[in-house]
């Protein structure tokens, strides 16, 4: 080996901890960013140096690889976890926000006002001809009706948050998959060496992928170039330097306005079953549909049940002139039928229609079949429960322009129903104290609202029978016959709304909370692999650094040795 060797060991070992030492001052000079992927260099022998007797102890040191410390693997199930996380805590903080707004265990709350509701008709029972407790009956019913559409129109607010929400999360998403397009043949040019490793860029293209898994739940391949394919399902979002987006477009759904995700290319649907965009629309589509299915039914079967009680009782006056509130589309279709499409439901039955002379006090009483039997052709239709209106002595019936029933009394006559097996009066909307037929459109019949003597507390309509008023206010807790709240009474009905929610909101906390521990433990999973350990950098500062001075010791020296030498010359 020549003197001009050992200058070649010394000048390489320099070369190499120098690149070592700067490996590690990237990795100190990193240590609190959190895309950073820790780096070492990994150090090999040089070949060569052959010395007297053939042997060949080495030519010095050299940088030979450059390792990122990244474990696809681990990064694939961390982005998992993040997108678990993220799309439970919208389903938990949405379902959070439901229960706040149903406002329970105040003065305030929907059950609190149905039990007062009711309890003002056993008032009513007792005094029927009290005006005072008929007018609390109003301005309670007023305030259930206030709730409800309270209630309804919060959860509209909620939806159209989740729609902004997602449009937002959306465009987010849209704007990661271009970047990670841009920066595809960024890193395929750099490494086309096929010995640089371009970590910076790398480093931010993870970063915006764990982003992109944190909002979507994605799939990566890594390309031989060095390029990814991103994918979500089977269907790919990013390919080397296209990007297909998400966008969101918008659609009505029952009425309500709704953000769907697509690709931006084609407008294909995007199938999300993860991340924080799926639990957008997962609270939206399932959580709070059922939030206003159940609510909407509950104030169906308020509507029901009230006005079958209450359509077959008197008030302190008759009625002169009744329009059903609900009309039908087919006024020739058999009441029960799809073609006549009424709200709620009518069946096979009777119904007595009542008329007094106003001055002579005499009441005539008239039987009306209501035949939906679906034999013989000839089931009950609304024109033909007109003709057999029309046939009671003292009132007049037909039906109006927009196939509405409408009943007349006679000059100096008035009218009210009583025994409705049918709920034909009810399924109509006739004699009712409610009108409307969901949480949104529920209110309070505007005969009764203009006249609360209205409010049928009678059975016989004697002034001092109560017995009506006493069967509405032994509603709230009665089971039901229809089949609107599956049987069940209407407090109870609330309170199952209360209860499944409750659970459904711990449920969606304990989903959040076990997600969270699995991205916590894989994230600290990740810090051990890729993470930057300040003692481990200081230990490696310290080999390097000694490795260094020992290398300059070392080419003092041979210089010395060279210098002795020539000195012989």
């Amino acid at each position: 080996m020549s003197l001009g060797d050992s200058f070649q060991i010394g000048r390489s070992a320099l070369a190499a901890y120098q690149a070592a030492l700067s490996i590690t001052g990237q990795n100190i000079a990193n240590l609190g960013n959190p895309e950073y992927t820790r780096q070492t260099g990994r150090l090999a022998a040089i070949v060569g140096g052959r010395m007297p007797g053939g042997v060949r102890p080495g030519n010095g040191v050299r940088l030979a690889q450059l390792r990122r410390h990244f474990d696809a693997a681990l990064e694939g199930r961390l982005r998992d976890a993040l997108g678990s996380r993220s799309g439970a805590e919208v389903v938990y903080n949405t379902l959070s926000r439901t229960e706040t707004l149903y406002n329970e265990l105040t003065d305030q709350d929907v059950s609190t006002q149905l039990s007062q509701f009711f309890a003002q008709f056993s008032n009513l029972e007792t005094s029927p001809t009290d005006s005072g407790a008929r007018n609390l009956i109003l301005s309670n019913a007023r305030g259930l009706v206030d709730s409800l559409h309270r209630l309804r129109g919060g959860l509209v607010q909620q939806v159209e948050a989740l729609n902004d929400q997602a449009r937002a999360v959306a465009e987010h998403a849209g704007e990661l998959t271009a970047e990670i397009a841009q920066l595809n043949p960024q890193i395929a040019q750099q490494e086309s060496d096929g010995i640089t490793v371009a970590s910076a860029l790398r480093d931010r293209r993870d970063a915006l992928v764990r982003e992109l898994g944190e909002l979507m739940d994605i799939q990566v391949r890594e390309q031989d170039n060095g390029s990814i394919n991103v994918y979500v399902g089977s269907d790919p979002l990013v390919e080397f330097d296209r990007s297909r987006g998400p966008v969101v477009e918008t659609e009505l759904r029952d009425g309500l306005e709704v953000a769907t995700v697509r690709f931006a290319d084609d407008h294909g649907n995007v199938i999300l079953h993860d991340g924080k965009l799926f639990g957008l629309l997962q609270a939206r589509d399932n959580y709070l549909k059922d939030q206003f299915d159940r609510l909407d039914t509950l104030a169906r079967g308020l509507i029901y049940e009230v006005n079958r009680i209450h359509s077959t009782g008197v008030g302190l006056v008759g009625y002169e002139s009744l329009t059903s509130n609900y009309a039908v589309e087919d006024p020739d279709a058999a009441l029960n039928s799809t073609a006549a499409n009424l709200p709620f439901p009518v069946n096979n039955g009777t119904l007595i229609v009542n008329v007094r002379d106003k001055s002579t006090g005499q009441i005539t009483t008239r039987q009306i079949e209501i035949d939906l039997d679906g034999l013989n052709n000839d089931d009950t239709t609304l024109r033909s429960l007109a003709a057999d209106l029309e046939a009671v002595p003292g009132v007049t019936a037909s039906v109006t322009a927009d196939n509405r029933l409408r009943i007349d009394a006679d000059d100096g006559q008035e009218f009210w129903f009583t025994e409705d097996s049918s709920g034909v009066l009810a399924g109509l909307g006739v004699a009712s104290l409610f009108a409307g037929t969901d949480a949104a459109s529920i209110d309070i019949d505007e005969n009764v609202a203009n006249d609360p003597r209205r409010i049928a507390a009678s059975l016989s309509g004697a002034g001092a029978d109560g017995d009506n008023a006493g069967r509405m206010a032994r509603l709230a807790d009665s089971t039901t016959t229809s089949t609107l709240l599956g049987g069940r009474s209407i407090q109870d009905y609330h309170e199952a709304i209360i209860s499944d929610l409750a659970v459904e909101a711990a449920s969606a906390n304990s989903d959040y909370e076990a997600a969270s521990a699995v991205y916590d433990g894989l994230y600290a999973q990740r810090e051990a692999v890729s993470g930057v350990s300040i003692d481990e950098e200081a230990i490696n500062l310290t080999k390097y650094q000694q490795a260094y001075q020992a290398a300059t010791r070392y080419l003092s020296v041979v210089s010395d040795m060279t210098s002795e030498i020539m000195g012989l010359l």
